[in-house]
């Protein structure tokens, strides 16, 4: 219990907090044009408590008919900016990349062994250098040169689907590995017991369920919480950080002393790690460099990937129609005598459009990456300040009306103009903006989209049934997080 000297020195800091936070809102406002509009902030907490903080992408988006595409908003002592527009993306992200191209930093970051990764690194000559590794490695023109291991992977999937149809989701995430661990380390992972796949699922879990934007912002304002021994009843966070760093550390580890002890005996073909130490020198600069890059490379492409197979799955689930359809497509260009490969994803315009919905539909990162400003601007009249944390909601992007009518709809066909042939619109705003966009997207763009065609080749799903056989009825259910995960029960059936 707090005596009256305890209640009266925090009432006095409240009513301080908030004077001051007034104080420099109306100092603000007259030294500069107004912030974007949003919601009035309440004194210390802000707009939180107005918030889902589960799914804030959710509750900015329904702000969007009174405050608009540009909304300021103060999540307890953070002010952010959440920019629910294409358009409105475009002109800063990429047409004003110099000043919208850092990230906030976060002292989670370090916390949760992410400060090594690039997507979260500030802008700056070590992102540039991870940035440049990844560019040689997955920028367009190189991606054929994967197809090979990445039709590979396609196929053990179907093989563990038929063996295991109920274990889809490990099948899926197995399909990514796949294909990204021998294009980055020369390693083909094993279905059970792999100490190298194991120390990459528990970090992605881990990091996925600790940096949800809700949980970030509490972290950041009470940080002394990591300061208590993991004993300590409540230390909820300590205990997750001290895992996470664990995880981490065999996450860059395992795997490149793997590949390092290999290249001293010459038994290892060409992959990320070798192509890039032979080609940039192997000074400890570079090998930290390189090390770093390859744990993130998996990691971005895994949760995200099979994340969107997942909605995939949802998508055929609720909507048979579209599935018999897509099916009907890939019979009569590729037949039933063989798989669908990279050379006839062309002529399968059908299967295009169901994809680019799939991405539409249920964008598996709603919120994005947070963008920072690295100085002031002025954007439509209103004021950005320096270093604002600077949100893309990217399900208000996918779910714009004026777009897209009906958005909540699942709707192939708005990919697709009257002759049947597709539209221009490609449906990637989900993979980011700028000079922060998503430097494996192309890589992703071609794993989904053979994943896809082949399971439609071979497979139909449809919902599970009870004891008595009935269907039981699908109600779309996500796991929160960075990254949306669909939960669903479903029966699988070969076509062939």
């Amino acid at each position: 219990m707090f005596d009256d000297g305890s209640r009266l020195y925090l009432a006095t800091s409240a009513l301080s907090l908030a004077f001051i936070s007034c104080c420099r809102k109306y100092w603000l406002n007259r030294s500069h044009p107004p912030l974007p509009p949003g919601p009035t902030p309440l004194p210390v907490v802000g707009n939180i408590l107005s918030l889902d903080v589960d799914r804030p992408w959710v509750t900015f988006n329904s702000w969007r008919s009174k405050y608009g595409n540009i909304i300021y908003a103060r999540l307890l002592n953070k002010p952010v900016i959440v920019i629910n527009s294409e358009e409105i993306a475009k002109a800063l992200f990429e047409d004003r990349s110099t000043i919208y191209s850092d990230r906030p930093q976060s002292i989670v970051y370090e916390y949760f062994a992410s400060d090594f990764n690039a997507g979260l690194m500030p802008y700056g000559n070590r992102w540039r250098l991870h940035r440049r590794i990844f560019h040689q490695a997955f920028r367009q023109p190189a991606i054929p040169n994967y197809h090979a291991v990445q039709l590979r992977a396609a196929h053990k999937m179907l093989f563990n689907l038929l063996q295991d149809p109920g274990n889809y989701p490990s099948h899926f995430q197995m399909f990514i590995m796949s294909f990204v661990l021998p294009i980055v380390y020369d390693y083909e992972p094993k279905a059970k017991d792999d100490r190298i796949v194991d120390a990459i699922l528990r970090f992605g879990d881990l990091v996925v369920d600790a940096l949800v934007p809700g949980k970030v912002v509490l972290m950041e304002t009470f940080s002394f919480l990591f300061h208590l021994p993991t004993w300590f009843p409540g230390a909820t966070f300590k205990r997750a950080s001290v895992k996470c760093i664990q995880a981490g550390h065999d996450l860059k580890n395992f795997p490149f002393d793997h590949v390092q002890e290999r290249m001293s005996t010459g038994d290892v073909a060409p992959c990320l790690i070798t192509d890039t130490l032979n080609r940039m020198g192997h000074s400890e600069e570079n090998a930290i460099a390189v090390k770093e890059v390859a744990a993130i490379a998996y990691g971005a492409a895994s949760e995200t990937s099979t994340s969107t197979l997942l909605v995939f799955i949802l998508a055929m689930i609720l909507h048979p129609e579209v599935q018999e359809r897509a099916q009907a497509e890939i019979d009569q260009v590729v037949g039933k005598d063989r798989l669908p490969n990279f050379d006839d994803r062309q002529a399968l315009p059908y299967v295009e459009a169901v994809f680019r919905e799939i991405l539409r539909w249920c964008p598996v990162v709603p919120f994005g990456i947070p963008h920072a400003t690295t100085t002031s601007d002025i954007y439509d009249g209103y004021f950005i300040p320096k270093g604002v944390t600077v949100f893309t909601n990217t399900w208000a992007m996918t779910h714009d009306e004026n777009k897209y009518p009906n958005p909540d709809d699942f709707k192939p066909e708005r990919f697709l103009r009257g002759d049947g042939s597709l539209t221009s619109d490609t449906a990637l705003v989900g993979f980011g903006w700028g000079r922060r966009s998503c430097v494996g997207r192309h890589l992703a763009d071609a794993s989904l989209w053979i994943a896809i065609v082949n399971f439609l080749a071979i497979f139909s799903v449809r919902k599970a049934v009870d004891e008595h056989g009935a269907d039981i009825p699908v109600v779309p259910k996500f796991t929160t997080g960075v990254v949306m995960f669909a939960e669903i029960h479903l029966s699988l059936s070969g076509t062939c």
